[in-house]
């Protein structure tokens, strides 16, 4: 049993030691970032906001369209059915 702990203590260790190293070395990396690179960031993420919102409006605009059409048809559809019955019912009340 004592020298399973031991190999489990040793691989704790070196996992430990590696991901130290990893985080040392990331760091270091130096993030400096110039001002043209921030102004080409800023750029970039406004003319991806601008045609999100171009797309998101066009989608928009098919939904409205699509709901207008389908509100049109049902009142066609209720129309086309309620006339009929309507007109039934009447004509059998002044046959009575």
């Amino acid at each position: 049993m004592g020298g399973e702990r031991k190999k489990i203590l040793v691989g704790l260790v070196v996992a430990m030691f590696l991901g130290i190293a990893v985080y040392l070395r990331l760091w270091s990396i130096d993030y400096a970032i110039s001002s043209d690179d921030t102004e080409l960031l800023r750029r970039q993420f406004d003319l991806a906001n601008r045609e999100a919102m171009d797309e998101s409006a066009e989608w928009r605009m098919k939904y409205d369209e699509e709901a207008e059409r389908a509100a049109k048809c049902d009142k066609e559809l209720i129309e086309a059915c309620v006339m009929p019955i309507s007109c039934f019912y009447y004509l059998n009340h002044l046959a009575i």
